[in-house]
């Protein structure tokens, strides 16, 4: 028997994810998992991939609450988990909605970043585009390489909606289309630059753009800052090897980082240029927006909090073609 495990959420994307991870963990069982709509069908019927993952039920929120495992995993809506957190009974609670991301009682789990408080009680997983944001960023802050103004543009798969029924993440919305959203008012902007000062103790102004474009999985992350230092492509890349060395899961490389080389996986690419024209660090970062952008990153964190290998149940190799 090994470590208990229940997911809140687990009928959405990155439930699914978290399910089918955990599936071929040699260290835990899923005890419990829960949701509201689909309370009562089984984990197989919700997702088809997860067909033999048994006759586990999907039960109400608050059984899941109840049922006393090691670590709960929670995928629900943001807002959802706060109103039941006090209630429950884990040893590990790993929440990878916005609910606790900024409260101070709640560890900020960029695991790459964060293993020095790990193990914790509670654990707030990052956000996907902070998340790829910040592993391009912060070695350059950490260096003082790059000035306080950044530009960050990003592009993610339509996964990283939820698993909505709205017209314009359907195939037929989506195909062969692209747009900007939340240009001004994104919530991930106060956590990105939260997690900058954490991580690297500087505050910066940051304007950030994401986009949807038509993948099913996937983030690409190109940031900007004005060069500090006098630096060029060759010391820029050096920067992200020193800082990268010992990652098992965060590779810096020669040419561009692409989604498609990450599906699947835990894994995320960074790279970086300087253009010598105007005086600006450009640096990209891709992820699989459900495996370091939520599910892999969360079971990273579990794995430290139970004491085991870092990369158990997880994978640096993504999928291809």
């Amino acid at each position: 028997m090994g470590h208990s495990i229940a997911v809140l959420g687990a009928s959405g994307y990155s439930g699914g994810e978290i399910l089918r991870l955990l599936g071929s963990h040699p260290n835990v069982d899923v005890v419990a998992a829960s949701a509201e709509r689909h309370a009562g069908r089984t984990v197989g019927e919700l997702h088809p991939h997860l067909r033999d993952s048994g006759d586990l039920s999907l039960v109400p929120a608050a059984e899941v609450v109840a049922v006393g495992a090691d670590v709960v995993f929670s995928c629900l809506p943001t807002g959802a988990l706060s109103q039941m957190t006090d209630d429950i009974d884990a040893g590990t609670v790993i929440d990878l909605s916005g609910d606790h991301r900024a409260d101070p009682d709640w560890v900020y789990g960029l695991t790459e970043f964060a293993r020095g408080s790990l193990p914790a009680p509670r654990i707030a997983n990052p956000g996907c585009y902070p998340t790829a944001t910040l592993l391009c960023l912060v070695p350059f802050f950490r260096a003082r390489s790059i000035g306080e103004e950044v530009i960050v543009d990003a592009m993610s798969g339509v996964s990283g909606a939820g698993r909505s029924g709205a017209d314009h993440l359907s195939f037929a919305g989506l195909h062969g289309d692209a747009t900007a959203y939340g240009t001004t008012a994104h919530r991930h902007v106060t956590e990105m630059k939260k997690g900058l000062a954490a991580f690297s103790g500087t505050d910066v102004s940051l304007s950030f753009t994401p986009h949807l474009v038509p993948l099913a999985r996937g983030l690409l992350v190109t940031a900007r800052a004005r060069l500090a230092t006098e630096l060029d492509d060759a010391t820029a890349m050096g920067i992200l090897k020193d800082a990268y060395a010992s990652e098992r899961f965060v590779s810096p490389i020669d040419g561009w980082p692409s989604v498609k080389a990450v599906a699947g996986s835990n894994s995320a690419l960074v790279s970086a240029r300087v253009d010598m024209g105007s005086g600006w660090l450009i640096c990209s970062a891709a992820i699989d927006n459900l495996g370091k952008g939520a599910a892999g990153q969360a079971i990273q964190n579990m794995n430290l909090c139970l004491g085991l290998d870092e990369g158990t149940g997880l994978t640096p190799t993504g999928l291809w073609p």
